[in-house]
């Protein structure tokens, strides 16, 4: 890899991050025009971490044949293909399946910016992190773009102009220098760090960890719009302050957080995230929901770049392609619970589910930290 393919890398996270964080973002405009149940919205969010658990395994599979380069560019394009099936005649099918190539979209952007990123720097955890804030930027945009083609006489505006922004993912993958050759490729697919117990401790932390941030970051916006919760401009922050507060969190682990303070720091942030998450639920103003909202997100926002820097000591297509979809199973089951239980007992009940996998996060960090002196 090479500095042209990181920096490649790091803008094409921006424009993931508005194209990924976009789709819960406009979940409420679907439900609108579409009438969506609450069943399906959240069979939707799961779909999108289906397909981003699938796309990342074939990301780490499939090079040994098609090459890094090939399988990038066929998975990405999922951004671009899924928005074009939402601003279809809005047909279930058409919007199930949009929501799924959302996701393959994510899966595939993410796995090899990751791995671009990371070959091209000294410090893998400064990289991840800063790309995942990139991404985190991106998704802070994400309401900005709403707004300003929100405005337009055509309800499908959003759409259309997310739609644009996966072509502009698509395009920085194909300008960036990814291995095509199959010696390369079989190099990105050594397996032997499945021996590795402190690798699996990462992945069952990173299971926890995408149940939290997925379900709490992909039902915000409807969870703080129900009756009885935020209203008018206050709910209209909820994606801002949230995003806001992985934006600043990332930044802190990359350029602050002292290297070796970084694997050890995942306990004291799961602790915290369970914390503001339980006050967010237990909160009975607009403004100390906001206030938690924010510290729920400054708090998660480091695990997930750490822990995946700090799984193995080789970042590789074959690392990242196995601990992004076992981990990100979590991000599939926990959004279609919620919705499950939301659609018997009201929202508010489902979101109470998140917690069973904050605990889940502190036990993993625990043993983690047990591990830490044997290493990878």
């Amino acid at each position: 890899m090479n500095d042209r393919s990181a920096r490649g890398a790091y803008l094409a996270m921006l424009f993931d991050g508005l194209c990924v964080s976009s789709a819960s973002v406009v979940l409420p405009l679907l439900r609108e025009h579409y009438a969506l149940s609450y069943d399906l919205s959240g069979l939707l969010l799961a779909l999108l971490s289906v397909g981003n658990l699938v796309s990342a395994l074939l990301c780490g599979i499939l090079p040994r044949c098609w090459g890094v380069r090939r399988t990038a560019l066929v998975f990405t394009s999922g951004l671009l293909l899924g928005y074009l099936l939402l601003l279809g005649s809005g047909a279930q099918a058409a919007v199930l399946l949009g929501f799924l190539c959302i996701g393959l979209g994510k899966g595939s952007s993410m796995n090899n910016a990751i791995v671009a990123a990371g070959a091209a720097s000294a410090d893998r955890t400064k990289s991840t992190n800063l790309i995942n804030a990139l991404f985190a930027l991106g998704s802070l945009c994400a309401p900005l773009l709403y707004l300003c083609a929100g405005r337009l006489p055509f309800w499908r505006a959003p759409l259309a102009a997310l739609a644009v922004s996966g072509g502009v993912v698509w395009l920085l993958f194909w300008a960036m220098r990814l291995p095509s050759g199959r010696r390369e490729s079989e190099q990105a697919a050594d397996f032997g760090f499945l021996k590795s117990r402190h690798f699996w401790y990462s992945t069952a932390f990173l299971f926890g960890q995408q149940c939290a941030e997925i379900s709490v970051t992909g039902w915000r916006v409807t969870y703080c719009t129900a009756p009885g919760s935020l209203s008018g401009t206050l709910s209209e922050l909820t994606v801002t302050v949230v995003f806001l507060a992985m934006l600043v969190g990332r930044l802190i682990i990359a350029f602050v957080l002292p290297p070796q303070s970084r694997l050890r720091s995942l306990t004291l942030m799961s602790a915290a995230s369970f914390a503001a998450y339980l006050l967010l639920l237990l909160s009975n103003s607009g403004a100390a929901a906001l206030v938690f909202l924010f510290l729920f997100g400054l708090s998660i926002s480091g695990t997930y770049p750490t822990v995946i820097a700090q799984a193995n000591r080789s970042m590789s297509n074959a690392t990242v392609g196995v601990m992004l979809p076992v981990g990100g199973i979590g991000a599939v089951l926990m959004p279609y619970l919620i919705g499950a239980v939301a659609q018997r007992t009201g929202i508010r009940g489902g979101m109470v589910c998140p917690l069973a996998a904050l605990v889940l996060m502190l036990v993993f960090a625990a043993l983690l930290k047990k591990t830490e002196d044997a290493g990878p």
